[in-house]
């Protein structure tokens, strides 16, 4: 017995310890991260998407990603279609992107590092004066000042770079919300604390910049994991070069929306994250007393959270059930009852409230760049520990079970916040991204209405009245006035036959 609670009290200072670094980022959440200079240079950037049977939703994106503020002539927009059995091909090119498909019948290639090695060769191939990439993934919706944002950054020296990720769908459910609000508070703590000190990011594949040097240099895209933009932030790291935060270039995201749908992603997160924490993560911890750069003990810190994450889910269930089974030694009452109240008590005050009080603090701190108001954020944030129990079975299941690059399913919900937030600043409607309107200067003529139940909410325009027009397919969509000229309904049949896209 004595030898089962030594080896407990072990496990707990290894949790600890890894635990610990998060704690500190959490308490200098005062810092502001780093500002970046208006560029003096409009440098020319690449920006790729890649897509595996994304024709869901490949249309919205590349039609977003096209309404960058950026000048139109020294971006472009890539698709790489890799291994598609749909029409993403057709609908990306439809948008505007250009396409690059990609066939592969070995199992063994294929993956989304694969397509980005082959689309990233291609791209800077065909482009040769490409001065830099940014990728995002088939779900994201980038504010249109994000390429100018990651200009900056990039024409004040930096040669890697992430943004703040946010939530496209963060009050459709518990599930939605819980993940994130996750991403955001690690955005708000960690990322803004590291840029503030100076320290190495990690890279997240939604929304990352890098030198289209770095890849020259390379020889191609080297990061051929399940977890690519980790391994390339790791390889970067050993040659010197550390990721940047570029905190106002904000990109939201579609966030899970079943149990299922997040304990799949994690299991791809934790299968690669867990080879990489052997490759690189203990590389990182060795370089750290060589070089005495923090930024390699933060790397193998944040690494190390993988195999902690499983010994939690091994370890702990196995412990109790040994000790209240009553396996190796009788438990009298007494015991019994202080075994299950120190085990309430460690839920409570070592879980739930810290949890819980990191949930509202991150509200709290951005509560306007979140944007969704209190009272719908509330249930996620009551249920921010949950996460956190998801994700740790995630990874420990891909531990064992082998992840595969394939489809995902979309939840097509929208917060009337991001609606807003993306029709503001893009000046288009928001039916026009997903596909709906054929015409991007309606927005210009009429005002965004919203639905909620049987709640109409409208803002109206100031010398024009019009009927509301509702969204069926998704929950809350932003909704239009209709026009009824002869002439628009033409047009909107007429480019509806063209433009079926989602």
């Amino acid at each position: 017995m004595a030898v089962l609670e030594t080896i407990n009290n072990v496990v707990i200072g290894i949790v600890s310890v890894a635990f610990a670094f998060q704690v500190i980022y959490l308490f200098l959440f005062f810092l502001k991260p780093q500002k970046y200079c208006k560029a003096k240079v409009k440098h020319k950037f690449a920006v790729v998407v890649c897509a595996h049977n994304e024709g869901e939703v490949i249309g919205a994106t590349v039609r977003n990603l096209l309404l960058q503020k950026y000048p139109q002539n020294i971006y472009k927009v890539f698709v790489i279609a890799d291994n598609c059995t749909d029409d993403t091909a057709l609908i990306a090119e439809k948008a505007g992107a250009i396409v690059y498909k990609r066939q592969e019948s070995d199992p063994k290639k294929q993956g989304k590092s694969y397509a980005l090695k082959f689309g990233l060769d291609a791209v800077l191939k065909d482009y040769p004066d490409t001065e830099a990439v940014i990728l995002f993934d088939a779900d994201n919706f980038p504010l249109p000042d994000y390429i100018d944002k990651m200009n900056d950054a990039f024409d004040s020296g930096v040669t890697l770079a992430r943004g703040y990720n946010h939530a496209s769908n963060l009050t459709q459910n518990v599930v939605a919300g819980v993940s994130g609000l996750w991403y955001i508070r690690d955005c708000r703590f960690n990322c803004h604390a590291r840029s503030a000190l100076r320290i190495g990011e990690m890279l997240v594949g939604g929304g990352m910049m890098f030198a289209a040097s770095v890849i020259r240099e390379d020889g191609g895209w080297k990061a051929m994991g399940y977890s690519e933009d980790a391994e390339f932030t790791c390889n970067q790291l050993f040659k010197k070069r550390k990721a940047c935060y570029v905190s106002e270039a904000v990109v939201y995201e579609d966030q899970p929306a079943t149990v299922g749908q997040l304990f799949k992603r994690n299991m791809r997160m934790g299968r690669g994250l867990l080879r990489l924490f052997f490759t690189h993560g203990l590389k990182c911890l060795a370089l750290f007393p060589v070089t005495l750069k923090y930024t390699f003990l933060d790397m193998f810190l944040t690494l190390l959270f993988i195999p902690i994450a499983g010994l939690c889910c091994i370890w702990f269930p196995a412990y109790y059930i040994i000790l209240f089974g009553q396996f190796l030694q009788p438990l009298d009452h007494a015991r019994f009852v202080w075994e299950i109240t120190n085990l309430v008590i460690i839920l409570v005050c070592a879980f739930l409230i810290p949890f819980i009080a990191q949930a509202f603090l991150v509200f709290f701190l951005d509560k306007k760049k979140i944007g969704t108001p209190l009272k719908k954020t509330l249930p996620a944030i009551l249920s921010f520990p949950l996460f956190m129990i998801v994700y740790a079975l995630g990874i420990t299941a891909g531990f064992i079970f082998r992840a595969k690059w394939k489809s995902i399913s979309r939840s097509k919900f929208y917060d009337k916040s991001f609606v807003e937030k993306l029709e503001s600043e893009t000046g288009v409607s928001f039916d026009y991204i997903l596909g709906k309107s054929p015409a991007k200067e309606r927005f210009a003529i009429y005002k965004p209405s919203f639905t909620f139940g049987e709640k109409a909410v409208q803002i109206v325009k100031k010398e024009t009245e019009a009927d509301l027009c509702s969204h069926k397919d998704a929950f809350p969509f932003s909704a239009y006035p209709v026009n009824t000229t002869p002439d628009y309904e033409a047009q909107s049949e007429a480019a509806a036959a063209l433009d079926d896209d989602d």
